[in-house]
């Protein structure tokens, strides 16, 4: 066969991209591109092949948006969730408990102070109530 027999064998019935017809033959992109180009079905091929791709495009694009869409809601929840048990259990005490007990059910309230080695109400953030303690020694 000749390489123009080739050219559109690979093209058109194995559908090969021009890249791959240059590998398995030999040539340059070019010269398959100009012999495409004098057979009139070239057009039409390359027009349903670029809508073949568009398509497909579009499926991956929606398939990732609905998957970060999900992940972010997720992630969302799960921590909406987190922060909601904590408020829960700082909440559902109600008989007075000890300095230690309290850093404990209320965490989130105090951070610890490498220097001083204990642990401070975060008042930038919060309001103290009035029977909290400023801040709980080890």
């Amino acid at each position: 066969m000749e390489k123009v027999a080739i050219i559109n064998e690979l093209y058109f019935k194995q559908e090969k991209t021009l890249s791959e017809i240059a590998q398995s033959i030999n040539t340059s992109i070019s010269y398959i591109s100009k012999v495409l180009r004098n057979n009139e079905k070239y057009k039409v091929e390359k027009e349903r092949r670029k809508q073949e791709n568009l398509q497909q495009r579009r499926k991956k694009q929606k398939t990732i948006i609905y998957a970060n869409r999900k992940n972010k809601t997720d992630i969302e929840y799960t921590n909406m969730k987190k922060e909601h048990e904590q408020a829960s259990k700082e909440l559902s005490k109600h008989s007075i408990l000890g300095k230690d007990t309290l850093r404990k059910w209320c965490s989130s309230a105090y951070n610890y102070n490498e220097k001083k080695k204990r642990y401070e109400f975060d008042t930038s953030t919060l309001l103290k109530p009035a029977d909290f303690p400023m801040h709980i020694g080890i």
